[in-house]
């Protein structure tokens, strides 16, 4: 039997068990009827014109209400947003803020993004990604079967990480944890629990530790030691643990200007929302008449509702200039106090002299990493930096660090994750450096020890002000781009029930974890 085929009947037979054990994709929200005009409206504000903030202001448009979106980027995407660079040779690329892989199981952002993408062929598959490392043998997570628990089995009969007899030494109560999760449970035994704490009573061997797990608390965009096991525990479950669609990803075949955010500003455009881009919000401000006063230093307006679909870090600083919302409302409190921020992160991206190597994957993820987190290659897929390429011969190279170094600059993570991936790639010491771009972010949401509890959720104790964005609770395991557009439809919701409008249907993973049942029963 051709490969090919025996992979499609392991995937299949993988889906299939997966439903016996309940692993296929939920639906937590029942759609009340189609999006529609007409029933009472009120006007909404949404500060924020990223993931989150757009899957709320679409939604309600959709049904009529009069949206306006401010943004204090001149360009909408957040983290996601793609800015004009010019090169030293003088010719101009639409640069992505870093690169962010579409996994399967993003249902409700893939919904949003159908609203643009008529032809099914928005997102195409990035190809097979490897982990690698200097020390160890290459992880390739999405030649996995997609479902669990075949998939479970799959990786501790494949990987080069995990052996089977090195299981038995380690921690069995914590090992269960990760099958047993529940929103409510795993926060109330594991949130005083550090990721790396965790991570180091589960005795697990170095090799399985770099290699399976600090890969994945990194992709978090927050650092072992500070991330709350708790949080740790709910990503695995999302992504791997409770996910029936595997690991395989898709992305873009454009920047995210020209794929994502241009078509979907004018697709709400047509539903009549209007933009405000450079417009940061520095205030909110309840009035006597149940409205709220949204500031933008000397200039205001008066609407019926907000949705605060920022950044945690702008969030934060937007609560702390408001007195009078976060007097009312503990987790507001807490958030403006101390926002939710994870650490730092650095992109670069590098235009080189000559190509890497053929077989190099366009998207390589590194295991035991110091600075250098993932690398991409956009030349291999983005059409300016594919046109650059072919016009010079030269590689277009995305260097990311999820969790860098807090007191170092861009340009000196740059130079760091350069010579790490030297080491990882030899071709890569003969190339020149024809060109860099280099940043340095503090605005990715931390998901700090101990602050499960305090961290709000999408509704607040004001009447008419909601919350969104990858920062915020959710009752369901989502996370990063998936975590902002279900916390952006669920702020759209609430204020939809409040004027008796149908909602909008979520979706999610299983809620629980492959084991919680048969604990529970046992318990």
């Amino acid at each position: 039997m051709p490969q090919s085929c025996s992979s499609a009947a392991l995937a299949g037979f993988s889906r299939a068990v997966g439903r016996v054990f309940g692993v296929h994709r939920r639906l937590q929200i029942h759609p009340s009827g189609s999006r529609r005009r007409g029933g009472p409206v009120g006007s909404v504000l949404v500060i924020g014109g990223g993931i989150a903030g757009m899957s709320a202001g679409v939604v309600l448009a959709e049904h009529g209400f009069p949206v306006t979106v401010w943004e204090k980027a001149p360009q909408l995407g957040g983290r996601l947003s793609a800015v004009p660079y010019v090169l030293q040779d003088g010719t101009t690329q639409l640069v992505d803020h870093g690169f962010h892989g579409f996994f399967r199981q993003y249902y409700n952002w893939r919904a949003v993004l159908s609203r643009i993408d008529l032809a099914g062929d928005l997102l195409r598959p990035l190809g097979s990604y490897p982990v690698v490392s200097a020390r160890w043998p290459d992880e390739q997570f999405d030649a996995l079967p997609p479902t669990p628990p075949v998939s479970i089995a799959a990786l501790v009969a494949r990987s080069p990480s995990l052996r089977l007899g090195e299981l038995r030494h380690a921690n069995q109560d914590l090992a269960r944890e990760l099958l047993t999760y529940s929103s409510s449970g795993t926060p109330r035994r594991l949130d005083q629990l550090s990721a790396q704490e965790f991570l180091t009573e589960l005795r697990l061997p170095d090799r399985s530790r770099a290699m399976l797990f600090n890969v994945f608390a990194h992709s978090f965009f927050n650092d072992a030691e500070s991330m709350s096991a708790a949080d740790l525990v709910e990503q695995f479950h999302f992504y791997f643990l409770a996910n029936p669609e595997g690991l395989g990803m898709d992305a873009p075949h454009a920047d995210y200007q020209t794929a994502i955010w241009a078509p979907l500003q004018q697709y709400a455009q047509r539903h009549q929302v209007e933009f405000g881009l450079g417009r940061p919000v520095t205030r909110l401000e309840p009035t006597d008449a149940l409205r709220w006063r949204v500031h933008s230093g000397d200039d205001s307006t008066e609407v019926d509702r907000v949705v605060l679909a920022t950044d945690a870090r702008s969030a934060g600083a937007i609560l702390a200039a408001s007195p009078q919302v976060t007097e009312r409302d503990p987790r507001l409190r807490a958030a403006a106090t101390d926002p939710f921020v994870g650490p730092p992160y650095a992109v670069a991206r590098y235009w080189l002299s000559g190509d890497v190597d053929a077989l190099r994957a366009q998207f390589t993820s590194i295991g035991d990493a110091r600075e250098l987190d993932s690398v991409t290659l956009y030349h291999r897929f983005e059409p300016h930096a594919r046109d650059w390429h072919e016009r010079t011969g030269g590689a277009v190279l995305e260097l990311h660090a999820y969790a860098c170094t807090r007191d170092a600059d861009a340009e000196q993570v740059a130079d760091k994750m350069l010579a790490e991936l030297t080491e990882l790639w030899p071709e890569v010491a003969a190339l020149s450096v024809v060109d860099r771009r280099c940043q340095k972010g503090n605005d990715a949401a931390g998901f700090p020890v101990g602050r499960w509890w305090e961290r709000p959720g999408t509704r607040t104790a004001l009447a008419g002000l909601e919350l969104a964005g990858d920062w915020v609770r959710l009752p369901v395991p989502a996370a990063l781009m998936e975590r902002a557009a279900l916390t952006g439809i669920r702020a759209a919701n609430q204020i939809l029930t409040s004027y008796g409008h149908p909602v909008e249907p979520i979706w999610s993973v299983p809620t629980r974890g492959l084991l919680s049942s048969r604990v529970r029963l046992r318990r």
